[in-house]
């Protein structure tokens, strides 16, 4: 799908590869390991082969996704990002605005002028990531989450012109 090098300890080569059948196991540990809600066997069908969704495997081991989808909300047609994360061994390595560019060029290559997200209210580090790429929070779902503490969400929101 795409590459990038990132500098650090470890040159790490970037490249996104699509969900298969044959790295559906990794990704769903990965998903498991990372986000406190569990996602349903409809959400891995819907990544299966879907140009919209990304993994980065390493040494056979899936280390973060995106997955987005264009979704209509009150405010007209968006790019909803169902899914964004990185290991916490690999987070500070360039990944997650790596994964972002990847949000910015579907936004483009869609025509949608935004994208959005939900993030839970207790998530600082990932708040402050988003806010320093330029998401602004609009509002608060209360008790979106329902086997989470706190059950809070907050909406984010970006322009991508």
């Amino acid at each position: 799908m795409e590459e990038k090098e990132v500098s650090g300890d470890e040159q790490l080569q970037l490249q996104l590869e699509p969900v298969t059948a044959e790295n559906l196991k990794t990704v769903r540990t990965l998903v498991a390991s990372i986000f406190p809600v569990s996602y349903s066997d409809k959400f891995y069908q819907e990544c299966l082969e879907n140009d919209l969704v990304g993994v980065i495997v390493k040494n056979g081991e899936a280390i973060a996704i995106v997955a987005v989808k264009p979704e209509n909300f009150e405010s007209g047609l968006v790019l909803y990002i169902r899914s964004f994360g990185v290991h916490p061994r690999h987070r500070e390595s360039g990944i997650g605005s790596f994964l972002m560019n990847f949000v910015e060029q579907k936004c483009k290559s869609l025509n949608l002028v935004n994208a959005m997200l939900h993030v839970q209210t207790s998530n600082k580090k990932a708040i402050k990531f988003y806010k320093n790429r330029g998401f602004i929070i609009t509002s608060t779902v209360p008790k979106y989450y329902q086997r989470c503490e706190p059950p809070d969400a907050y909406i984010m929101w970006k322009s991508i012109l």
